[in-house]
């Protein structure tokens, strides 16, 4: 697995075998959960295409409406998307800890958002180069 030019093992892009499989389980409504840290870019599971839609637009939407280029604390997009989505039909079991986390690591690999390096607690911004095949 190539690894990034600032050594964050979560940076994508992942192969071009991961965006295939990614494709398979979308027409199946599902989505192939992407991390740049494993072999092949893969969790190896996938979510329902719904629900990672939805938490998709909460953290970007969360990182967009922050002021300017500052980054977002995670732990504030875990909050609000408790917030606005723990009653959500879509997630029946009303916690959303795992459904975010799993996203960000997804949207990483994917090269739409990065971890601000070096920052505890974990900040997140959009990606400001995007290697991103196709």
């Amino acid at each position: 697995m190539p690894k990034s030019s600032k050594g964050d093992p979560h940076r994508g892009p992942v192969p071009a075998t991961a965006w295939a499989a990614d494709a398979e389980a979308r027409a199946r409504g599902r989505v192939e959960m992407f991390n740049a840290a494993r072999p092949g870019g893969l969790d190896n599971w996938t979510m329902d295409e719904r629900q990672y839609e939805l938490m998709r637009s909460h953290i970007l939407g969360m990182i967009d409406e922050a002021d300017g280029e500052e980054p977002v604390l995670l732990k504030e997009v875990v909050a609000a998307a408790q917030d606005r989505y723990g009653s959500h039909e879509l997630f029946p079991n009303g916690r959303l800890t795992n459904y975010v986390r799993y996203t960000k690591v997804d949207l990483e690999a994917r090269c739409e958002i990065e971890r601000v390096p070096r920052s505890s607690p974990q900040r997140i911004r959009r990606r400001r180069d995007n290697p991103r095949p196709g």
